[in-house]
């Protein structure tokens, strides 16, 4: 029996294949769907990823920034209505005195982040440490002579600085020095300065709501140029990284050994003010030199 001029048997392996190669085609046009949907998944994904990182980009340059200032006595002029209020280890002004009491709250907590990870628990600061809130940014660019970027800074025991949202993240950083020139003495302007950066960096991130994208250790400055770092000459570009990598390096040493190291170390670069032999000494021969510190990090 034929049909349409073909074989009963031919007709039905013609019939077959086409089945076959339909589903064959069906599955292949799933498969390449399904590329395409995972495709677009991975492009939608990396381009938020990208725009996030855009935006923390953004508001780091747009926010105010920490200031640095010179050893010199600084004495800025205060605004009139000052209230203060006394906490353990702080005297606080602001004239706000609602706010007060919350200021003196958070700066104790934020003291007592510090003291826990860098071990710092038989650190006895001399006397309490002062603290003068301004009520705005015009107040306290006039009156301390500031840049327009200029959020806040310490100088001689004391943080200057003004009402704002800032505060989450410009005390946390400012406090760390404030304890880390303490704890160091006279020896704190003779030491790395990228430990004194990199460990106030460290809790400004920590202990704010600050988002940061993993520091991309592949643009790093290299060992030599990071160590004599000349502020004065570099571009904004390289100052940046100078400070993402600093927090980097010390969120390194803080996270990766246990704390008591750590504090190892600072005593050692306390007595010392050598790098390498406290590194060496703090972490028991663990690194040798800032170049094996270098190394350990980079493997992480």
């Amino acid at each position: 029996m034929k049909l349409f001029g073909i074989s009963a048997e031919r007709s039905y392996w013609l019939a077959t294949i086409g089945i076959v190669l339909a589903i064959y085609l069906w599955f292949f046009l799933m498969a390449v769907s399904k590329f395409i949907d995972i495709k677009n998944k991975k492009i939608v994904k990396q381009n938020e990823e990208e725009l996030q990182s855009l935006k923390v980009q953004i508001t780091t340059q747009q926010r105010f920034k920490t200031d640095t200032v010179s050893a010199e006595e600084i004495t800025p002029a205060l605004p009139d209505g000052l209230f203060q209020i006394y906490s353990t280890h702080f005297t606080v002004h602001s004239t706000n005195e609602p706010s007060l009491k919350d200021l003196a709250q958070l700066t104790e907590k934020i003291y007592g982040t510090i003291i826990s990870d860098t071990n710092l628990y038989n650190f006895n600061p001399p006397e309490r440490f002062l603290i003068y809130i301004y009520p705005d940014a015009q107040s306290y660019k006039e009156n301390t002579k500031r840049p327009e970027w200029s959020g806040g800074f310490a100088a001689n025991r004391k943080i200057y600085t003004f009402e704002g949202k800032h505060l989450s993240y410009i005390l946390p950083h400012e406090i760390t020095h404030l304890i880390f020139n303490d704890f160091m003495g006279v020896k704190a302007v003779k030491v790395s300065k990228w430990l004194n950066e990199g460990l106030a960096m460290y809790e400004e991130t920590k202990n704010s709501d600050i988002k940061k994208p993993l520091f991309d250790k592949t643009k790093r400055l290299p060992l030599s140029e990071f160590l004599t770092f000349d502020f004065e000459t570099a571009a904004t570009e390289k100052v940046n990284i100078w400070y993402s990598q600093s927090e980097s390096l010390t969120g390194f040493l803080l996270t990766e050994y246990p704390k008591e190291k750590f504090y190892n170390f600072l005593t050692k670069l306390r007595e010392t003010k050598n790098t390498n032999e406290a590194l060496f000494w703090g972490y028991q021969s663990e690194f040798k030199n800032m170049a094996d510190l270098e190394n350990a990090w980079l493997k992480e």
